[in-house]
């Protein structure tokens, strides 16, 4: 499986770029809008890439970041949506507007993507929104979770047990990791004494 490439951007086109490794293979990579504006023929850049293998042959996409690709990986989980969908989803939305969507459960950002029906965009803040923490995909408020997760972790808490005390601190107002924690380890009392949580 082809994890990654890295090599020199040879050009750009609609929805993809025409990259030449090292090796002097030179690969079509479908990458999302957002990125592909960016890219200039020429530079040298490195992909996470997905193999997606049809009757009509292979098709690579690739990413930035290795989020970008969890992201996009996690999305063909869910029945009805393709490569080509996925792609759609991360042209037409940044990370922080999927981010956003899922969080607060707003389809409507997701049904700006062409194609993708009230259904479908349900579908996916469903699957995303318990996935969030294992995609590392996070803005700055999951990052500070993110970074009390693997505190309480550190300690010795399970990780089903440290989200719960985080999401317990979270409406009790904590913000920075450090209040996350504090608060988090103030309430594991009330969790370990069998509060349904």
């Amino acid at each position: 499986m082809i994890a990654g490439l890295k090599g020199r951007v040879l050009k750009v086109g609609e929805d993809f770029v025409l990259l030449e490794t090292p090796g002097g293979v030179i690969y079509k990579v479908k990458v999302p809008a957002l990125l592909l504006s960016r890219i200039q023929t020429g530079e040298e850049i490195l992909f996470h890439t997905y193999a997606n293998f049809s009757q009509s042959g292979i098709e690579l996409y690739g990413f930035e970041r290795e989020e970008e690709l969890k992201v996009f990986e996690t999305l063909l989980e869910i029945p009805g949506i393709g490569p080509s969908m996925s792609l759609k989803v991360l042209s037409e939305l940044s990370i922080s507007e999927l981010i956003s969507a899922v969080k607060t459960g707003n389809v409507n950002i997701l049904k700006r993507v062409k194609g993708l029906g009230t259904k479908k965009a349900e579908m996916i803040v469903f699957v995303l929104k318990d996935k969030l923490f294992e995609l590392g995909v996070f803005d700055e408020e999951n990052y500070a979770i993110s970074e009390a997760l693997k505190a309480l972790v550190s300690l010795g808490l399970e990780y089903h047990v440290a989200r719960n005390l985080i999401n317990i601190a979270l409406k009790e107002g904590a913000k920075s990791a450090e209040e996350m924690v504090m608060l988090a380890l103030k309430n594991r009392d009330k969790l370990e004494g069998g509060s349904a949580l």
